[in-house]
């Protein structure tokens, strides 16, 4: 784990952001309606906080520099109902469309970004948006409606819970940058293209899900970052949303680089590293009220996709091995929920590799779910000499347990940590003794070069060792 990651861990200034749900519900209750559904729409977002139309009082895009054309948009969107697919977006730009009340649109919003002349400074402002939101919504009297349980206007495509939101992303001139994203809804797939670049992109799928809607502005603690001071009785009542928060924050490992989890029954959410560099975990936190607007309990659903790039870099596991390699806990608030599952996803069927974790019937308000690895670390040693690599490490092996052991190399330099870069260079070797050595051809293993090694029993084929060292 890096330096990053273990100063993130001890601790740090919570900034002033409120996530996209948080955004929505703060301007609706100053809209003073029992369910106000309404928010600035593009062409609105787009504009300067000086300039005189802007109604909002918050900088837009025209505050960045670069503007409007510098900013992330959605490149497609399809809704889909029953099989039945509708495009609504077809190669979109950063030039806001102008659409008939009803139609199905987006607005992608930029959080906490300065105000012309003020100075950039964690905890107030950024030069660049440290997060951004993205709403599904429908074009209603010169606004953006994204309640989809009750719209003010009749919408052009039905969207509701069992629809499917298809949707790709162009991050724009914030590809550099972008790390864990998270989504208010049911994700069912998430494709993620030239992370790190300016023409990064990212497809998702997933189904629109409910969210409390709080009547007040005493929620700040809900969707800050990290969640703090979130204790709300009940929701005043229940939204249907499809929304989204890319978070921009580079201090985060980079082998976070394309994580993303998902909620319903939510109001906000946030993902942090912590543990130690023998030890990693992750840590999501989840709000939301306790109880429904009817009284009956707030029951939520966490949903998140740790991609081979963590699993491999963090974690030191294989995406083959992950299912039975991890345990979480809740901490936080004390509460239940049920037992957590785990799934590999693979690229070819869920548009990504890695661990996909599920918690369903989860109680509020905050509580957070730490995923850290089941296996004991193991120290391993690597040493380029005379045109050979060695490999040592201590492991529980003899000749009444026999395991097999196999080599990877994850490349070399921190610069790529956020790809799952992995070449085998040592397949099921067999092991019987505890002080384990494997030789491979230093031309394979390079000095610099970081090596996983992964053992199983040779009977079961359980998983025993999987740790990473770096050759010498």
């Amino acid at each position: 784990m890096s330096s990053r990651i273990r100063r993130l861990a001890a601790g740090r200034t919570a900034v002033l952001a409120v996530g996209l749900c948080g955004a929505l519900m703060l301007f609706a209750a100053q809209a003073g309606a029992a369910v106000s559904d309404g928010m600035p729409n593009q062409a609105q977002t787009d504009l300067s906080v000086t300039d005189p139309t802007n109604s909002s009082g918050q900088p837009g895009w025209a505050d960045m520099a670069g503007g409007n054309a510098a900013r992330p948009y959605v490149q497609s969107l399809t809704v889909i109902n029953g099989g039945v697919s509708t495009q609504v977006v077809t190669n979109g730009t950063t030039t806001p469309p102008s659409l008939p009340d009803g139609s199905v649109t987006t607005v992608v919003a930029p959080f906490n970004l300065c105000r012309p002349g003020q100075t950039p400074a964690q905890g107030s402002c950024y030069s660049t948006p440290n997060r951004v939101g993205l709403t599904v919504t429908y074009a209603m009297n010169g606004q953006a409606g994204y309640n989809f349980a009750a719209p003010q206007v009749p919408v052009s495509v039905t969207v509701d819970a069992n629809t499917i939101i298809d949707m790709t992303v162009a991050l724009n001139t914030l590809g550099k940058s972008v790390r864990w994203t998270w989504a208010n809804g049911d994700l069912l797939y998430w494709q993620t293209s030239n992370l790190g670049q300016d023409n990064a992109t990212v497809r998702i799928k997933f189904k629109p899900a409910s969210s409390p809607y709080i009547a007040n502005s005493q929620n700040n603690g809900c969707t800050a970052t990290p969640i703090r001071d979130c204790s709300i009785q009940s929701a005043d009542a229940e939204m249907l949303t499809a929304s989204m928060v890319f978070s921009l924050d580079d201090t985060l490992d980079p082998a976070l680089t394309g994580a993303v989890f998902a909620t319903k029954n939510a109001i906000a959410g946030f993902l942090e590293p912590g543990g130690t560099a023998a030890a990693p975990t992750l840590e999501m936190q989840v709000a939301s009220t306790h109880t429904k607007s009817n009284g009956t309990p707030q029951l939520g659903t966490l949903k998140a996709l740790i991609p081979a790039a963590a699993l491999l870099n963090l974690y030191g596991i294989l995406p083959a091995d992950a299912t039975s390699a991890f345990i979480t806990t809740r901490t936080g608030d004390a509460g239940a929920n049920s037992a957590p599952t785990y799934e590999r996803w693979s690229a070819a069927s869920e548009g990504s590799d890695g661990l996909f974790v599920t918690i369903e019937n989860i109680t509020f308000s905050v509580p957070a779910y730490k995923v850290a690895g089941k296996l004991k670390p193991v120290k391993v040693k690597a040493k380029a000499k005379g045109g050979r690599t060695t490999v040592t490490a201590r492991v529980k092996c003899s000749k009444k347990n026999r395991c097999v052991a196999s080599l990877y190399n994850l490349g070399r330099g921190a610069s790529k940590l956020y790809k799952a870069t992995k070449t085998r260079i040592l397949k099921n070797k067999s092991v019987n003794a505890k002080n384990l050595s494997l030789s491979v051809r230093a031309s394979k293993l390079k000095k610099g070069s970081r090596v996983l090694l992964v053992l199983h029993s040779a009977k079961k084929k359980k998983l025993l060792v999987s740790s990473a060292g770096q050759v010498r």
